[in-house]
Order: C-alpha cells, then sequence, then structure tokens
C-alpha cells in the first residue's frame, strides 16, 4: 500500500534567483525609459505604463476607466479597428493591458526581430488610441452585461461591499463598474480620462526581450526625450483611508443557493517596510490550501466550500480579506469561526512550522511567478509605480527567508485583529438566522440591505 505524504519535505537553504535588471534613464520631461534583456527566445514586449489609472476617474463616471481599458484595444488615431487588428497579425503579435486602480499598461509583444514596429504601435495606442464611438457603444453593452452578470453572485457582492466598507468614500472603495457610470460614460468622458492617465511625465516606457539593451535604451531616450509634457493632474486629492466602520452588512440575496461570507479591514502600501512579515502572516493564515483558515474551517469543521485570506498593497493603502462560501445555513457559525480564527491568529503567536511553511511556499513561488518576458515585465513596472529599492527582486527570496518570527507575528496582530474588521454576508433568507449574535462578541453592529437597495448603490 502506497503511503502519501502528510507533510511537505525540508526545503533547502534557498539559492540565488538573479532577476536581469534595466537598463534605465530618466528623461527631463519626467517619462521614464528602461530596456530589459532576455534573450532566451527571440522575442520581445513593449510596455507603456502609467501611475494613474481608475483613481482618476470622475466619481459619476464609475465604470469609465474598464470601458477606457476596452476601447482602446480598438485601434488607433492613425489605424482602424480592421487595419490595427491586420497590423497586430501581420507580426504576429499580440497586446494586453489594463487600468486598475493605481496605473494603466499597454504592452504589445512579437517577435524581437519586429521591435521597432512593435515601439511605434504601442506607442500609439498608449498615446492615441481611436476611442470611436462604434467601439464605445459596443462595450458599453459588454461591460452592462458583465455588470449585471456580477451582481447576481453572492461573492461578486460581497467583494464590492466590502471595498465599501473597509475604504468608505475613498477611491479604492469604489466598484468596478456601477450601471449609472457605464451608462453616463460619453467618448468626451473617455478623452478626458485617458488625457488625465497617458501623461508622459507619469509614464514608463519598458522594452524586455531579445534586445540589445544600451542600444535599445539610447534610441528610446533619443525618440521621447522631446515628447511634450501634459499639463493634467488627477481630479481628486487621494485621502488617506479611514479605519472602516464596526458593522456586518447582510445583503440578502432571495435566490441565491449558496451564502458568501466575507470580513476585511486596512493593511499597508505596497512600499511599507513590513511588507515581507505581512506576506508571510497572510501566507501562513489564509494564503493557501494548506493555510490555518482553510485547514481548520473547511477541512476540519466543513464550515466552507473553501476559504482564503488576500493582502491587496496599493500605492497609497492595502487592505486584507477573508472569503469563504458556505451552505446557507451554515453562514453564521462560519462567520464566527473565521471571526475567532482570525482573532487567534493575531493575539497569539503562529507556529514555527506554519511560518517556515508559508515561506516555503513564497519562496517557491516566486521564480515561476517572476519568469518570461511578462513576469519581468511586470516586476519592473511593480517596482517602478511603488518606488521599490532597485534590489528589491533580487533579494526578495532571502528576504522573505531571513523575516525573523517575532516580525510575522508582529504583523499579525497588527492587522489580523478582527476587532479592526468590518463584515459582509450574502445569501438567501436563511443564511441571516443567528448572524447578530455570532458577531455581537466582535462589537459588529448589523445592518440589513436588499438588493434592490444595492442597487441604488451600484446601480
Amino acid at each position: 500500500m502506497i503511503r502519501f505524504p502528510t507533510s511537505p519535505p525540508e526545503g533547502a537553504a534557498p539559492r540565488a534567483w538573479n532577476v536581469p535588471t534595466p537598463a534605465v534613464q530618466d528623461l527631463s520631461n519626467g517619462l521614464r525609459v528602461a530596456v530589459v534583456r532576455m534573450d532566451t527566445l527571440p522575442i520581445v514586449q513593449v510596455r507603456w505604463a502609467f501611475g494613474a489609472g481608475r483613481i482618476a476617474q470622475d466619481p459619476c463616471r464609475i465604470g469609465s476607466g474598464l470601458l477606457l481599458q476596452r476601447v482602446m484595444r480598438h485601434g488607433t488615431e492613425r489605424l482602424g479597428a480592421r487595419q490595427f487588428t491586420a497590423a497586430l497579425d501581420r507580426m504576429g503579435a499580440r497586446m494586453s493591458g489594463g487600468v486598475t486602480i493605481d496605473a494603466s499598461v499597454v504592452s504589445i509583444g512579437g517577435l524581437a526581430q519586429h521591435v521597432w514596429p512593435i515601439v511605434d504601435l504601442t506607442e500609439h495606442v498608449a498615446l492615441k488610441p481611436g476611442l470611436s464611438d462604434l467601439a464605445l457603444a459596443g462595450e458599453k453593452i459588454r461591460s452592462r452585461e458583465l455588470h449585471r452578470h456580477a451582481c447576481n453572485r453572492t461573492d461578486a457582492i460581497v467583494e464590492m461591499m466590502l471595498g465599501h466598507g473597509v475604504y468608505g468614500t475613498h477611491p479604492y472603495g469604489a466598484p468596478a463598474t456601477t450601471a449609472s457610470g457605464l451608462a453616463a460614460t460619453s467618448r468626451a468622458d473617455l478623452v478626458d480620462l485617458h488625457r488625465t492617465i497617458a501623461a508622459p511625465q507619469r509614464g514608463l516606457v519598458l522594452v524586455v526581450g531579445d534586445v540589445d539593451p544600451d542600444r535599445v535604451l539610447h534610441t528610446l531616450a533619443e525618440r521621447y526625450a522631446n515628447i511634450p509634457v501634459v499639463e493634467t493632474s488627477l481630479p481628486v486629492a487621494v485621502p488617506e483611508p479611514q479605519s472602516p466602520p464596526r458593522r456586518l452588512l447582510f445583503v440578502e440575496h432571495p435566490t441565491a443557493e449558496q451564502a458568501t461570507v466575507g470580513v476585511g479591514g486596512l493593511a499597508i502600501p505596497r512600499n511599507h517596510p513590513d511588507h515581507a512579515a505581512l506576506r508571510v502572516a497572510n501566507q501562513a493564515i489564509g494564503g493557501s490550501a494548506s493555510s490555518r483558515l482553510f485547514r481548520r474551517l473547511r477541512d476540519d469543521r466543513s464550515l466552507t466550500y473553501g476559504v482564503y485570506s488576500t493582502l491587496d498593497c496599493g500605492v497609497h493603502a492595502g487592505d486584507i480579506t477573508a472569503v469563504m462560501g458556505v451552505a446557507p445555513d451554515n453562514a453564521a457559525a462560519g462567520l464566527a469561526a473565521l471571526l475567532t480564527e482570525l482573532h487567534d491568529a493575531s493575539a497569539e503567536p503562529l507556529g514555527e512550522a506554519e511560518i517556515t511553511s508559508a515561506k516555503r511556499i513564497l519562496m517557491g513561488a516566486f521564480p515561476q511567478q517572476a519568469s518570461g518576458l511578462t513576469g519581468v515585465g511586470g516586476l519592473a513596472v511593480a517596482s517602478w509605480l511603488h518606488g521599490l529599492p532597485s534590489d528589491e527582486w533580487h533579494t526578495i527570496v532571502s528576504r522573505i527567508h531571513a523575516v525573523p518570527s517575532e516580525s510575522v507575528n508582529a504583523a499579525a496582530a497588527a492587522w489580523f485583529d478582527p476587532m479592526h474588521f468590518t463584515a459582509v454576508v450574502c445569501g438567501p433568507p436563511s443564511s441571516r438566522v443567528g448572524l447578530a449574535s455570532a458577531v455581537r462578541p466582535f462589537g459588529l453592529e448589523m445592518e440589513s440591505l436588499s438588493l434592490a437597495e444595492l442597487a441604488d448603490f451600484i446601480g
């Protein structure tokens, strides 16, 4: 009979894993150009990145960032949708990118022999997108359908309302879309949003792949040295996030077949010195199926189909959330158990075996996440966006390995205490039973919201 192992094998000491170092030049207009050589394959990826994203949306146009991301795929001022697609296909190139809360990225990858045509095309998409009325009309239809679908899912509702509960009126707390914001967004709104975001003084041009870094960097610097600065500023002064209100919000979803339970609170921005320690703490507590929450709430007590905690650190702030799906009759017990486990994790030291396992997972995952042009390019953009030290990625594995257990437990105590969390439950009426009693020991006051009232928030 074969006996399967019940614990991971002992890992060896972490080995050095060198991320290719970018060649970088900051231009007088504020634009940064950078090149990373990776010559394993004859391919290249060109990115334009900007240090602003959905945070620049008009509060009455929530969803305009998503629409901008989607409409930019439909061509440039010079190339219509069909010509743009043909230009990509001729080079065997593919485009990706997106508009997140903190950043906007346009990326095109293809064969290295086409590096300069790819540079041209990426520049035009990033700086001179077509933003046609026809493309906007089509993407509005798609985005409304996605929004409608999300508003019918308990997990998506919990995610939206946790964001609002944790951040309040801070831009980080806004949903990705609202029905009214999508409907109100015009082509002129997209043009204004793009002008605000795509300011070269908040930009990075990055080339990664099989290229000569010195020659490409020199050419990029010459090409963009005189690109004009766009005199725009973010339309909102980003406030400091405030501590979330102490409440449990129950959203009744009459037709849902299961309930979703979520809790969350404020954490730290990405460039905080305690980031590595908090990452290890989150991994140990709820980062994977071998972490504490999953083992105790799913494997030991069968309260949930799956439960994870997530650490999301942005430029201005960060948050920790823990979410799980439960049978409606288990909503109260599951929420109480989740809050209890988070309290125990913050009040009592994590075990050395838990911390060691968490470090192994993070150290082992990093080279896989950072491999290839997309991975290395993503690290370069993140380093620039968050103002991280130049050796951030060269030392991250050794730094995770060296994080003292005392620092991990201090981070857990500071940021996983559920007495600073807010909670959301969405499910059928039966999932409401016992919720108020379940959260009373944690000082949460229960409020209720119907789907019709929810529509007033995201409609």
